[in-house]
């Protein structure tokens, strides 16, 4: 019989001989399934990597689907972690309800299933809920969008392979998928300009702001550099918009069109009805543009972010590192990036014809 070393195939069979221990106690090591001692566990991690084995996780979830008795396309779940006490909450939010369905389709498409835990239900920690899925013999996790606040998490990142789907999570510096905020902007200022706007303002609460790190903000400083034409107006972003801040913002800056978001805290955008209050008249009299066009804004023009190629997108990036065998926080963060797509609506004009800003400010008078 050839030795590990002459036949220059390490099988896990070696690893398990070398170690003294079972086959099965060996995968468990390599898994980090719960129930083996952490001195047997780093004593076959050891020798696996002296002879230079690599274990091949979703080999390991079919050999359990086989024992099972389940099919052998099957290959094990995801974990979707949400940061909601109930679940109701982020589903009333139609891009991260997008987001998780695409998720769930694509995971299907390569052999898994999908799973939500709430971090934040009646008793669950972080530890308990990483000891959960340790011993579901869960390697994968998508963690849905945080729409409300910057969320810091902490979880025995070194068990698994981890990406945020959408906003991304600041702490830690996760491999990512999200819209490309900034290139949102850009391109709604782009054809806004071409329709003749000139006093494009952007009004969003500071939470949506600082959950994408910042991209809206970036993308609309950028917006003069790109359009020269453009007048340079400071963004409206208060922690939390009223009509009347609002509309004095709106008169202040003379804004001909507004960038926006389609909801405020899973409440549908009002400021239509607050600029019609104030005998303005989209799009006779100014503008309005959603960011994320969504069933709440269903007849604006905008941005489609392509929320489902989002979901899609962090699932193959998830399976992509169970396959590789990367597991834990990466040394250096990576960010993919989905375009988005400008959709037309009822509340921009479709020419260059423009009413005069004198009519926003005696409006607004």
């Amino acid at each position: 019989m050839l030795s590990v070393a002459q036949s220059g195939k390490v099988t896990l069979q070696d690893v398990a001989a070398k170690a003294g221990v079972s086959i099965s106690t060996a995968s468990r090591s390599l898994t980090g399934a719960v129930g083996i001692s952490k001195a047997t566990q780093e004593r076959v991690l050891s020798i696996a990597q002296a002879l230079g084995y690599r274990y091949n996780p979703l080999l390991g979830e079919v050999m359990r689907s086989t024992r099972r008795g389940t099919p052998n396309h099957y290959l094990g779940t995801l974990a979707y972690i949400t940061p909601y006490d109930d679940v109701k909450e982020w589903r009333a939010t139609p891009t991260l309800c997008r987001h998780w369905s695409a998720a769930c389709d694509q995971a299907a498409l390569f052999g898994f299933s999908v799973s939500e835990f709430a971090l934040t239900s009646h008793g669950m920690t972080a530890r308990r809920l990483g000891e959960i899925l340790k011993a579901r013999g869960i390697t994968g996790i998508l963690l849905a969008a945080f729409p409300k606040e910057p969320f810091e998490l902490v979880l025995p990142w070194e068990h698994f392979a981890t990406v945020p789907v959408g906003h991304m999570v600041q702490n830690p510096q996760l491999d990512c998928v999200v819209s490309d905020h900034t290139q949102a902007v850009l391109l709604a200022g782009r054809v806004l300009a071409a329709r003749g706007y000139q006093r494009i303002g952007l009004a969003i609460e500071s939470y949506q702001n600082s959950i994408t790190n910042h991209g809206w903000a970036n993308g609309y400083a950028a917006l003069p550099v790109e359009n020269p034409e453009l007048a340079a107006i400071p963004p409206f972003l208060p922690p939390k918009i009223t009509a009347r801040a609002f509309l004095q913002w709106v008169r202040q800056n003379r804004v001909d069109c507004v960038l926006t978001l389609s909801t405020f805290r899973n409440e549908p955008n009002p400021m239509r009805e607050w600029l019609a209050e104030a005998g303005l008249i989209c799009p006779r009299d100014i503008g309005l543009v959603s960011l994320d066009v969504t069933p709440a804004t269903s007849t604006w023009a905008g941005i489609d972010q392509n929320s489902d190629e989002i979901g899609k997108a962090a699932v193959d990036l998830v399976v992509s590192k169970i396959r590789a065998g990367e597991r834990g926080v990466p040394r250096v963060r990576r960010s993919l990036l989905v375009h988005c797509q400008w959709r037309d609506g009822d509340s921009v004009r479709s020419g260059r014809a423009a009413r005069p800003n004198a009519v926003v400010e005696r409006a607004l008078a």
